[in-house]
């Protein structure tokens, strides 16, 4: 009984240790996972203040070297690990952030509106 125990133990421990989705080729980057993640925020806050500022999907795939479907699988892959996927949104809120308070460092509202 003892063994039987063991055995599912280590059984349990292998199977978790394996990747249950695959790495999908190509694989991006985690740094480019984020700047695609930023980017995607970026057009999407933009369409909702204005839709004259709305980029398509496919521009932002062009800008980026991939393709729609790269991007998914890439995405599953890395939401699948959640300690890696928690850390790029991490980077991502932080990149965000960072942009927000540059862009609200007191700059004249008529630089902000285009208006020199």
């Amino acid at each position: 009984m003892r063994h039987f125990f063991v055995l599912s133990a280590l059984l349990m421990l292998a199977a978790c240790s394996q990747d249950r989705i695959a790495k999908p080729e190509p694989l991006m980057s985690e740094e480019q996972l984020i700047n695609f993640h930023v980017d995607l925020a970026i057009i999407n806050a933009a369409k909702t203040y204005a839709e004259v500022y709305y980029i398509s999907l496919d521009s932002l795939y062009a800008f980026h070297g991939i393709d729609s479907l790269t991007f998914v699988k890439n995405n599953t892959y890395y939401a699948s690990k959640s300690k890696q996927y928690t850390r790029i949104f991490e980077a991502v809120k932080s990149q965000l952030k960072a942009m927000e308070e540059l862009d609200t460092l007191g700059l004249p509202q008529r630089l902000i509106d285009n208006k020199l």
